[in-house]
């Protein structure tokens, strides 16, 4: 015997009410494109409010201002990569990423990694007056500047600040939710540089710079707890999930290690064998690069990382496909800037600032060979993806022992423009690494790495020619 059973259709009323099924890869694409466009708006936009002050403020201060500062921020900045233990990346990757538990654990050991930072920084700023008056560096130095040490123990009280950073601006990153967090970065950025520029006119001092960055720091702790949807943080360290994030954070403690010596060395070396206006020249030209690699880092971690991450947990067969087809634009940005650079930097420099920074347009030159091997950055957010953080300390550590063997080999034998060639290409020693790493992992593509090359001949053509123009119209500039 057959029952029949009878079902009554659906009114129209609901069905409206309720959203048509999206396929899996359309909603993923979707998701990522949108994050794309926020966090590239918000980085574009940050930069060039960043890019604006600079030229403002190189006329307020005087170059040697910028050799101190950048010695005060790498301290500061290679303090916290050192006790860097990955808490974003493991609320990113982690299934409990959304658990309350987890995020208050998280959020609690953000706060206690704050107070370590400064603490250690007010160490070092100890370190760098007794290393002075030891004479271990020369007079005319940038550690030898008597304002540096009081420097760093005021600027890194940003780090304090910065450890109250609510969880929500992670699960924001988590769930590929950009709009808002590229509004909390644009606000903070804009109060930071506007307090710049207010104190650098009114003093002409580089305490402007500092005062500003606690500023930005007050600014954007505030909106991510006012400003961002989610769940308040309250203080907690669940055993569990405390020792996750540090099981996770062994492996990323390890690659920001190197990491850090491999970002952060360039200016920790050169600061002993320069004076602070050559290392102000030379910031300049790094600040410059690093506009336009701070940009692709951003995607790679905050996008890159999180993308990848779903497609390795729901279709990890699509993983080759997606991860070269994210790399093409990429590439062609980084290789067709490092030919413009090359082909343009001079005049780039000379329109740009005064005559007092004209020297850095041979440093902005040398330092464009660097954008070549930055394109390999995403790699970075796909091992992470894949569950195989130890690749990342693996290149970290390869790239920073060349660093730390290269530059003072250039220094030796061709003084500082031998350094700076050390600091563009150290990284070329990692590049069979990651060859081999993605091989292994059956994502090889070699005919792709040498293809995207063809675009830096074309970068220069265009440097070159812009160069061209600018000479050609000294009068409109």
């Amino acid at each position: 015997m057959v029952m029949v059973v009878e079902t009554k259709p659906t009114p129209k009323a609901v069905l409206r009410g309720v959203p048509a099924p999206e396929k899996p890869d359309a909603s993923l694409r979707a998701r990522v494109l949108r994050a794309v466009g926020w966090s590239m708006a918000a980085h574009v936009s940050g930069y060039g409010l960043r890019f604006v002050a600079s030229l403002a403020m190189t006329r307020l201060l005087a170059p040697e201002m910028f050799g101190v500062m950048a010695v005060a921020t790498v301290v500061q900045v290679v303090t916290a990569m050192l006790c860097d233990v990955g808490l974003r990346q493991a609320v990113i990757q982690s299934p409990r990423g959304d658990n309350r538990d987890f995020l208050d654990t998280a959020w609690t050991m953000q706060i206690i990694r704050g107070g370590i930072i400064w603490v250690v920084c007010c160490l070092c700023a100890l370190a760098i007056v007794w290393a002075v008056n030891s004479g271990f560096f020369e007079p005319g130095s940038v550690y030898a500047d008597p304002v540096l040490p009081y420097i760093i123990v005021v600027i890194s009280l940003s780090a304090v600040i910065m450890g109250f950073q609510s969880t929500k601006s992670m699960t924001s990153d988590r769930h590929l939710n950009q709009r808002q967090l590229a509004m909390v970065e644009l606000v903070s950025q804009a109060a930071a540089l506007i307090v710049a520029f207010i104190i650098g006119y009114a003093t002409g001092s580089i305490w402007s710079f500092v005062v500003s960055a606690l500023a930005g720091a007050i600014v954007n702790v505030a909106m991510t707890h006012f400003y961002l949807p989610g769940t308040r943080n309250r203080w907690r360290l669940d055993p569990a999930c405390f020792r996750e994030l540090i099981g996770f954070g062994r492996w990323m403690f390890i690659s920001s290690l190197f990491t850090v010596l491999a970002a952060n060395g360039d200016r920790i070396m050169l600061a002993g064998w320069t004076d602070p206006v050559v290392l102000g020249l030379y910031v300049l030209a790094f600040n410059l690069i690093a506009m336009i690699d701070g940009a692709g880092g951003r995607l790679f971690w905050s996008v890159g990382t999180a993308a990848f991450s779903k497609i390795a947990n729901e279709r990890p067969e699509a993983m080759r496909a997606a991860y070269y087809r994210s790399r093409l634009p990429f590439d062609i940005i980084y290789v067709g800037c490092g030919g413009i650079l090359y082909g343009g930097g001079e005049a780039i420099i000379q329109v740009l600032y005064d005559a007092r920074y004209e020297q850095a347009g041979r440093i902005l030159q040398i330092l464009s060979f660097g954008l070549l091997l930055s394109r390999f950055g995403l790699t970075s957010a796909l091992f992470l993806a894949l569950g195989k953080p130890k690749y990342l300390g693996l290149i970290a550590g390869i790239k920073a022992a060349a660093l730390f063997i290269t530059v003072p080999l250039g220094h030796h034998i061709m003084g500082f423009d031998g350094a700076l060639w050390g600091i563009a290409l150290h990284g070329v020693v990692t590049v069979p690494v990651i060859f081999f790493l993605k091989w292994r992992e059956g994502l090889g593509r070699p005919w792709f790495e040498l293809a995207v090359l063809c675009f830096w001949p074309v970068g220069y053509a265009i440097g070159q020619l812009t160069s061209a123009a600018l000479l050609w119209l000294p009068g409109v500039f």
